[in-house]
């Protein structure tokens, strides 16, 4: 029963619900502050901005300044860079940024980024295909996984510099094709790559369930419920050679409910 209602659901209340499934427990919020993404100790590199309407946010970068980190111009300031594309892996293998690599499940990230953490200074960069959804609740995610992992040594953070591309893909590509390979834009609504998509839209229940689950553990058993998890995402199967697996994460369910458009839940879900 709880199958077939969950169906039914508004796109806008799937959505809420996603959002939730990354906020803090308020029993935490004073230890981890992971909405507080100013690190008091650290001051961000690159030129950027706070949108207005989100002042607690990651700060964002413009697609001009991605194109200089692209052109080498900060590479004195980091010791690695890491461009993180969110989208699907149809998405990514149609075109994406130069040298990005592509993740779109974020407990695989969040593990990979912090298996074997880095002690030299790294720059991520996260963008989608519009960066106003799957980006910043990634980064989010991430920026959670990394105050966890420092709670020890608050406010340090093993990413300290981490931003959002402003635009995403969709403006970037606009601005800079000739830094995209290849040189063209699949978007996530693509026809060609129906099922894909519904595939991968289709995983965003199981995680958001796994989150649940993992925010009844006490604090500090976060981290391990995470890496005990298996994901065994349908997307997962043959993403091209030196690709990251790429798992859906903000799925807006079947368009069952009446007067909602499978393409206006896709719509709303490549943001």
């Amino acid at each position: 029963m709880r199958r077939s209602l969950s169906m039914f659901q508004h796109p806008d209340d799937v959505m809420k619900e996603e959002h939730d499934a990354f906020d803090t427990q308020p029993a935490l919020t004073s230890v981890m502050d992971v909405d507080v993404d100013v690190d008091v100790d650290h001051a961000p590199r690159l030129p950027h901005f706070i949108p207005d309407h989100e002042p607690d946010s990651l700060p964002r970068i413009s697609p001009e300044t991605m194109a200089d980190v692209l052109d080498s111009k900060y590479d004195s300031q980091y010791d690695q860079i890491k461009i993180i594309d969110c989208r699907f892996e149809y998405e990514y293998n149609g075109g994406h940024i130069e040298h990005a690599i592509n993740f779109n499940d974020k407990q695989l990230l969040a593990t990979e980024l912090f298996t074997d953490p880095p002690t030299c200074s790294t720059l991520l960069i996260f963008h989608c295909e519009y960066s106003v959804h799957r980006a910043p609740l990634t980064a989010k995610f991430v920026r959670g996984w990394d105050r966890k992992a420092n709670a020890a040594r608050y406010p340090r953070l093993t990413f300290p510099e981490m931003y959002i591309l402003d635009g995403g893909y969709s403006q970037f590509f606009a601005r800079h094709r000739a830094k995209c390979f290849p040189q063209s834009y699949v978007e996530m609504n693509d026809q060609r790559h129906e099922l894909a998509c519904e595939r991968g839209m289709a995983k965003v229940k199981q995680q958001r369930q796994r989150l649940f689950r993992n925010q009844t553990f006490a604090f500090g058993q976060g981290a391990a419920a995470h890496d005990n998890e298996v994901d065994d995402s349908p997307t997962a199967l043959g993403r091209v050679a030196g690709a990251a697996r790429s798992h859906s994460t903000y799925d807006v369910g079947p368009a069952f409910a009446e007067g909602i458009g499978q393409s206006f839940q896709r719509r709303m879900a490549s943001y």
